[in-house]
């Protein structure tokens, strides 16, 4: 459930949009353009769940106070493969990206290596981490603490985990990454953000209201719990998901996670973990590649079903959307273009959105 009805968006108009309303709220310039390369990713990608509609509520936090637009970033433990990363209440974004280039860094003589994090907050997309390591023929990995509770224990009734996303990314002979990026419920709550935003319905399948039951309403959905993947064993990946984003580091879990969107004073103390395998500790790279393209092709040539024309491999087609969406802009919902606006006018960025 994208944002596909409203006007399309160029895409330097909208990271100009971005970068200049974070530096309205006094986030260093070149901090802001790291963030909006990879917020707006997930626009370009075609997951707009984890894009630009949560960019308002990034600057409300920052504005109340919640979270810190100029964080000093340290490690506080530390050995040869691996560390432990404060990110002082700063942009979930920012904070991740420098975690994992840690992570990547400490792998330079070979070592597979590992990063907890904590006093972050919301990241966007797991994906674009665990790809940053594929650049350096590493296979990244990325799992978060949910920054809302609002999935129930297998049997409960009371929402103590969130949706907890995590990605695996595999470099490949070819342009992109295979990625598996997931949240452990049916579909991500940015999904029912969405939604909500353009008053349209979701699936009976992804949420329930607050009384337990299956809804289509996306509002009502908010009000309740999302449903956990495969059931049981949805419950058992988000728990599993948020005990490593945050047991190692001293992250906030269970009763002690705050709300993105309703507790915008207090931070949030989010939790994530980042890891790297380098191929080459195992294999020869041209080998490891070599395996790669014949794993491609397996999955690529395998007999379609009816009306299927293409197999695609998981990161493919938003890979394809992502150098589709760079030269043809981005479209966005009109109730997000609205919203973005009044934001540009708070601050005096202008947003011009035409149809």
């Amino acid at each position: 459930m994208e944002q596909e009805s409203g006007p399309i968006i160029a895409y330097p108009l909208l990271r100009t949009f971005c970068i200049d309303v974070l530096a309205k709220v006094k986030v260093p310039r070149d901090e802001a353009e790291l963030i909006v390369e990879n917020l707006i990713e997930a626009d370009l990608r075609g997951v707009g769940s984890h894009g630009v509609v949560r960019f308002p509520i990034y600057i409300q936090r920052i504005a109340d106070g919640g979270t810190n637009p100029q964080p000093s970033m340290k490690i506080v433990r530390e050995t040869r493969t691996t560390a432990v990363f404060d990110g002082d209440n700063g942009l979930g974004h920012l904070v991740g990206i420098r975690a994992m280039e840690l992570a990547i860094n400490k792998a330079s003589e070979g070592d597979c290596t590992f990063v907890a994090v904590r006093n972050s907050n919301h990241f966007g997309t797991a994906a674009y981490y665990a790809e940053m390591a594929t650049r350096h023929n590493l296979i990244g990995f990325s799992f978060t603490i949910g920054a809302i509770n609002h999935m129930t224990p297998w049997g409960g009734a009371e929402a103590v985990l969130g949706n907890n996303p995590f990605a695996v990314a595999f470099p490949t002979p070819e342009p992109f990454p295979i990625v598996l990026d997931m949240a452990c419920s049916v579909a991500a709550r940015g999904k029912i953000i969405v939604a909500a935003k353009e008053g349209q319905p979701i699936p009976a399948d992804w949420a329930t209201g607050p009384d337990g039951l299956p809804t289509t309403n996306a509002i009502e959905a908010l009000k309740g719990f999302v449903t956990p993947v495969g059931g049981p064993k949805g419950y058992a990946l988000t728990l599993v998901v948020g005990l490593l984003s945050t047991m190692l580091s001293g992250a906030f879990f269970g009763n002690d996670v705050g709300d993105l969107y309703a507790k915008t004073t207090a931070a949030q103390n989010s939790g994530h973990l980042f890891g790297v395998l380098p191929v080459t500790a195992f294999d020869s790279l041209e080998i490891y590649k070599d395996r790669m393209a014949r794993a491609m092709a397996d999955v690529r040539g395998v007999k379609k079903a009816p009306g299927v024309e293409r197999v695609y491999l998981p990161g493919e087609r938003e890979y394809l959307s992502m150098n589709t969406r760079r030269v043809d802009g981005i479209p966005l919902g009109r109730s997000l273009v609205a919203e973005l606006q009044a934001l540009g006018d708070r601050y005096g960025v202008p947003f011009e959105a035409a149809d």
